[in-house]
């Protein structure tokens, strides 16, 4: 066989590996600019907070990579377990709500738990605020955080808010304990009203049980 068409029988051998390196080459730029997954999520029964990362096939949001994770918790909250105000349970934590989710060049985009990061993060002067006013105030930091504890397995970030902004200025734990209990009462009529009006009577009932349990004593 002459040169010419040795050449010519090995040209698409060349042709499809540089094809093939070009497109591994443009699809390794296109996972590595827009296929970064980056976020965040808080145990509410253990109060603790943690950063995770991995790679996915864009637009099929196809995992490629192992996800790792980082502690991210909040000194205030780790002062919130080291004095028991929040109880821990002995197993590692199973259940996880996402704080904030960030795929490639997009906005980080918020989820409700972010609401009670943002207060554990507050900081004012220098200092985190809530883990000050908690140690500044231990009879009623017990009651209002195990409130928020119990608020927080509930999903129920959407009125922590309001909630933080009451206590704040608060001395007198018997008024603290007065003022929790009839703004949630409020809250909670208003979101069982809600449920029924969207045809939700379970989730309703379910709110109605959880009023009557944990809004007349935040112990």
């Amino acid at each position: 066989m002459s040169k010419a068409k040795s050449a010519v029988n090995r040209s698409p051998f060349w042709v499809i590996l540089i094809s093939t390196c070009v497109l591994a080459l443009v699809l390794f730029g296109i996972i590595r600019t827009t296929g970064y997954v980056e976020g965040e999520e808080f145990s509410p029964t253990h109060f603790r907070s943690r950063k995770f990362t991995f790679y996915e096939i864009p637009l099929i949001h196809l995992q490629i990579t192992p996800i790792r994770r980082t502690t991210t918790t909040p000194l205030t909250a780790l002062m919130l377990t080291q004095k028991n105000w929040i109880k821990q349970p002995d197993l590692e934590p199973s259940t996880w709500h996402l704080v904030s989710l960030q795929r490639g060049n997009e906005d980080p985009v918020d989820d409700d738990a972010a609401l009670l990061m943002k207060q554990l993060r507050l900081h004012r002067d220098g200092a985190p605020f809530w883990k000050t006013w908690s140690t500044d105030h231990p009879e009623m930091a017990q009651p209002f955080w195990q409130t928020i504890g119990t608020l927080s397995q509930r999903e129920l970030y959407l009125v922590m808010p309001r909630l933080f902004e009451i206590v704040g200025p608060l001395d007198d734990p018997d008024t603290l304990k007065t003022m929790i209990s009839d703004y949630l009462q409020t809250e909670y009529t208003s979101l069982i009203r809600d449920m029924r009006a969207a045809g939700r009577d379970e989730l309703a009932d379910a709110l109605a049980k959880e009023a009557a349990s944990d809004v007349d004593s935040p112990n």
